[in-house]
């Protein structure tokens, strides 16, 4: 009987793998067309899976990779599959470090007998590129080169690199590399247009502060999946959420304390009209990260929602000085000047309206002359 029921458990075992190799099968028949300091990192980079999720991880040493908090959620064990086809359990090297990043040791016996090295901190962003998986494509790939936006202040402990590189699901974990190959950062978070990276300085906190010898236990990481849970409901239904499951899952996130969950609760709420509790998210995240277009876009959003033009321009003043180009941020900027009767607001971003989106200026600047006849 006890012959039996392992010989059903190999044959699970081997539909399982079957089926994961199928679905990943086009990792292996991609091969690398670029330069060979940016090729080598699609060996670095493995795929992270989990029950809920798939995503991506930075191999750091033969023992060691790195990913996301927000992807492990309070997961004690995941698994990754590299570009040659390789399976590894990997066990989570819980930190309590604010940033959303945490080791994973392939090694799981003697995991403390194993030092992981520190990367040089290089302040070179020119030339950026990822390298993650993409569901869409399903395989590791390299993504088109993105300029950089802005790097974080040294005090910020969630503060990210964003740059314009293409921002796609999966790439949570992945590597952000510079044109001479070294990596910059840990990919995390982002929209369409702007991506978000974990910078390098930060990786190497986390290292010094993970425990090799002792796994920390910390709720931090449950309610990590709590809220996860709560958002995907949200953005299907909100209306499936009691209102005590909304307070649940509201304190269960402030207890997560991640950036990216502050962004896409104040994103959900906004989407929903609740434009008070949207602000309030919105702001969270931005004192976590100042220089991040992602929330200040959101928080503009909100706030013209809402009318409340004279913030809305204190924000768009950052914004314009971060991504001047922004179609939407322009336009935003426009209005905003108008009704919050800043003369010298108005004809910045109509200089930048002039230089960025030819175009739309005569309606921009009709528009404008409206409350600023002199203009």
């Amino acid at each position: 009987m006890k012959f039996k029921s392992f010989k059903l458990f190999k044959e699970k075992c081997a539909i399982f793998l079957l089926l994961f190799i199928c679905q990943f099968s086009s990792l292996f028949a991609a091969e690398c067309v670029e330069d060979i300091t940016v090729c080598h990192w699609t060996e670095k980079v493995s795929i992270v899976k989990t029950q809920n999720i798939t995503a991506s991880a930075v191999k750091l040493s033969d023992k060691f990779y790195v990913t996301n908090k927000h992807v492990v959620e309070d997961n004690l064990f995941v698994t990754l599959f590299d570009i040659k086809g390789s399976f590894l359990k990997a066990k989570v090297l819980q930190n309590n470090h604010p940033a959303d990043l945490v080791i994973l040791s392939v090694d799981n016996k003697n995991d403390h007998n194993h030092t992981i090295s520190l990367y040089e901190v290089t302040k070179n962003y020119n030339g950026l590129r990822s390298v993650a998986f993409g569901i869409g494509r399903q395989n590791i790939r390299i993504f088109p080169q993105g300029n950089l936006i802005s790097i974080p202040s040294s005090n910020y402990k969630q503060a990210r690199i964003h740059s314009t590189i293409k921002n796609l699901p999966g790439i949570s974990g992945g590597a952000l590399i510079n044109k001479k190959g070294l990596l910059v950062g840990i990919l995390s978070s982002g929209s369409g247009n702007y991506n978000e990276a974990i910078p390098v300085d930060i990786l190497n906190e986390v290292i010094k502060s993970t425990n090799r010898k002792k796994n920390i236990y910390n709720d931090r990481y449950v309610n990590i999946r709590i809220c996860a849970q709560a958002i995907e409901i949200m953005n299907k239904n909100i209306n499936q959420l009691s209102q005590i499951d909304l307070i649940n899952a509201e304190n269960a996130c402030n207890l997560a304390n991640l950036k990216t969950f502050y962004d896409m609760l104040g994103q959900i709420y906004g989407n929903y009209g609740d434009f008070k509790k949207s602000l309030l998210f919105l702001k969270k995240s931005s004192q976590l990260d100042p220089k991040s277009p992602t929330s200040l876009i959101s928080l503009a959003v909100a706030y013209q929602f809402n009318r409340d033009f004279k913030n809305q321009a204190i924000v768009l003043k950052k914004l314009i000085k971060l991504i001047p180009e922004d179609v939407l941020v322009l336009r935003m900027a426009i209005q905003s000047a108008a009704f919050s009767d800043d003369i010298d607001f108005a004809t910045k971003s109509l200089s930048l309206i002039k230089k960025y989106n030819n175009r739309a200026f005569n309606q921009a600047y009709s528009f404008l002359k409206q409350t600023f006849p002199n203009i």
